[in-house]
């Protein structure tokens, strides 16, 4: 066999990867074009996007949420691209477009972050549909929670700046370029406060270690430039956003200090614990990020997903123990004995998000580390393999915190004064996992497209010849890679086989969490365990064509001039794979119909400022812990949610109730 003379070079046009994002966008949220539908939102639905409290740009000075118990102190709305954003758009098409837009920027910040590491231009593409596309982002964004995704793409356009820099830049520009990182980590605070905490350290993380491996040089020149870098993006970021930092002060730590300090009683500390912790990751779930679907996807699914292919997202309900109220733990683990946890079912699982990444951007993030850990022969150089070793060992320890109250690990992040204690939920944690596994992804793209695909073509009559001639030759790494994934595989479709066997098992577990297996008390379990070994089938077929395609790129079979034909291979199995996986998270409501008043309504909006509503029997407290909720569980639903969650704020009328209030002032 002869090798092809010359391998013509591949042109992609400069701005492919921005127009494949927003087609992709598009098409995924089509029906924000239609004008009767805005998106799902749980923390900012159209109704709260109404509020007149709420309105741009005077809520940039400061604003009064007037429409619950006696009011409180809104803060002012920070000068952020999500307020932008509802200022240019209203909240009409803000409540549209602003799940894909978020996404967008997300996306525009990878892609250009991978590009400034100096990777090819179809790891960068890759990467960017990767981080758009993967359930720990996307699902939130379809939850509401999209500014997290802004926050994101600021993150990654930080990086990108401090990546760019080099010797061959003047001093003037280094100095700029780490300028403007600051404004953009401090941008990612003013929109994910908490969050953009975390995904700051992160950063912080990521640039000092850019610093260590970038070079030859001494290591004290090399830590001490790491460490000038982030101390000037520090500087900036704190400084564009003091306002957001302050209320973050404020609200997160000021507000609740006294519930873990050493003056609170045991009770109060126990308290706090479940209060931080409520949203944790149980080990088991975090076989989610490899199978979509496998604990269901949200409470309701497919209610208010018509689009969906017929009956093929039916009983995919969530039934995991994200958001379970630690009490029920507790209850469980006592052999149930005694009464259940107040509050009835609804403490026993509460998810808004997945955690799903891709099995295509596992099975390359798994080999690109495997490929760094090898003593010789790598294809990575020196420096990307120490980025890979960084990336494992974020996504080692971002799993281990994100596991929470279920692992012994977050204990010590929580014990950190003014820090882990107030940051609640540790699943906010797969968010700093997606960031890095994204991130080796890329990388493992680079290397398969620098070593496989861009190297000369060899004369072959056919595909099958190919895989043949390249299975009697290979030797090392590759050929026990391949085996490897054999057996994975094996062992996947084994396990497959137990779970199905396990099916009775499962159904039982599932009654014990408050599934019925009657069809009359909704959807039965049965059906719901039917559902999960249905996804875990999805799984093995997408893993196995995910084999299948590596196999083929690293036995030659899409080198030389085939290279563009397994790129696009290669894009279309991530773009199918995850949006199959992220469907069930598009939600759509009728908001004309969702928000028409009705007598009641019309009879409470006129003059809202003479009045405030209140449930009878004038009970105090959080809504759903009140008895009238647990004995009519529809009207629960209809007032603590339609009505004041919903009709009242869209509508601007005031109530005593509180809402949506997790960290309430110390004045109240």
């Amino acid at each position: 066999m002869k090798a092809a003379k010359t391998v013509p070079p591949r042109k992609t046009p400069a701005l492919l990867a921005p127009v494949l994002l927003a087609i992709l966008l598009i098409v995924l949220f089509w029906k924000s074009f239609v004008p009767a539908y805005v998106h799902f939102s749980n923390d900012g639905p159209l109704g709260q996007e109404m509020s007149h409290y709420l309105r741009l740009p005077a809520a940039m000075l400061g604003s009064w949420n007037d429409l619950n118990g006696i009011g409180m102190n809104a803060s002012a709305t920070a000068p952020d691209v999500s307020a932008f954003l509802h200022w240019a758009l209203g909240p009409v098409s803000y409540s549209k477009f602003y799940a894909p837009i978020s996404l967008f920027i997300l996306g525009l910040g990878a892609w250009t972050f991978f590009r400034q590491l100096r990777l090819s231009r179809l790891a960068a593409i890759l990467g960017s549909l990767a981080a758009v596309l993967g359930s720990a982002w996307f699902s939130t964004a379809c939850w509401g929670d999209a500014s997290q995704q802004i926050a994101a793409g600021m993150c990654f356009f930080a990086l990108a700046l401090v990546a760019s820099n080099s010797s061959e830049s003047s001093a003037i520009v280094r100095g700029l370029r780490l300028v403007l990182a600051g404004f953009a980590v401090g941008v990612n605070v003013m929109e994910a406060a908490d969050i953009g905490a975390i995904y700051s350290l992160f950063v912080a993380a990521f640039i000092f270690v850019m610093a260590i491996v970038d070079n030859d040089a001494p290591a004290w020149l090399r830590a001490g430039r790491g460490i000038f870098r982030v101390v000037v993006i520090a500087v900036f970021a704190a400084l564009i956003a003091a306002q957001s930092i302050f209320a973050l002060i404020q609200f997160a730590i000021v507000g609740v200090v006294g519930m873990q300090g050493s003056g609170a009683s045991k009770a109060d500390q126990v308290a706090h614990w479940d209060y931080a912790t409520q949203w944790s990751l149980p080990k088991v779930e975090t076989l989610g990020i490899f199978v979509p679907g496998l604990f269901g996807y949200r409470m309701d699914t497919p209610e208010n997903a018509p689009w969906l292919p017929d009956h093929s997202y039916d009983a995919g309900e969530y039934w995991g123990a994200v958001g379970r109220a630690p009490a029920w733990d507790r209850y469980f683990a006592s052999g149930e004995n005694g009464p259940p946890p107040s509050g009835g079912v609804a403490g026993l699982r509460f998810s808004g998000g997945g955690e799903y990444a891709g099995i295509l951007v596992a099975l390359i993030a798994i080999w690109a580390i495997a490929q760094s850990l090898r003593r010789q022969g790598s294809i990575f150089s020196l420096p990307h393999r120490r980025l890979i070793w960084f990336l494992t060992g974020v996504c080692i320890c971002s799993i281990l915190l994100a596991w929470g109250r279920f692992a012994p690990f977050y204990q010590i992040f929580y014990a950190v004064p003014y820090l882990g204690s107030e940051i609640r939920n540790p699943a906010k944690f797969i968010n700093i996992f997606t960031f890095a596994f994204v991130t080796a992804f890329a990388v493992g793209v680079d290397g398969l497209d620098r070593r496989y695909l861009g190297v000369p073509a060899v004369n072959i009559k056919s595909t099958i010849s190919r895989l043949q001639s390249w299975w009697t030759n290979v030797r090392g790494f590759d050929r026990k890679w391949t085996a490897g994934c054999g057996i994975a595989l094996g062992v996947c479709v084994l396990g497959w086989f137990v779970y199905v066997a396990e099916k009775p098992a499962l159904v039982a577990y599932l009654q014990t969490v408050g599934f019925s297996n009657d069809p009359r008390a909704g959807v039965p379990a049965s059906q719901i365990a039917a559902f999960s070994i249905s996804q875990a089938a999805w799984f093995l077929l997408f893993l196995a064509a995910a084999i299948f395609l590596f196999i083929l790129i690293i036995s030659g079979v899409f080198a030389g001039n085939r290279a563009r034909l397994g790129g696009i291979l290669l894009g279309g199995l991530l773009v199918i794979d995850l949006a199959r996986g992220n469907a069930p998270w598009i939600v759509y409501w009728n908001y004309p119909l969702k928000y028409q008043s009705n007598p009641i309504v019309n009879f409470l909006r006129q003059k809202p400022w003479e009045h405030r509503v209140l449930n009878l029997p004038f009970a105090s407290g959080p809504l759903p812990s009140t008895p009238e909720y647990e004995n009519d569980p529809y009207w629960g639903q209809l007032y603590a949610i339609e009505w004041i969650q919903q009709l009242f704020p869209f509508y601007n009328i005031q109530s005593l109730d509180y809402v949506q209030n997790p960290r309430a002032a110390t004045d109240l």
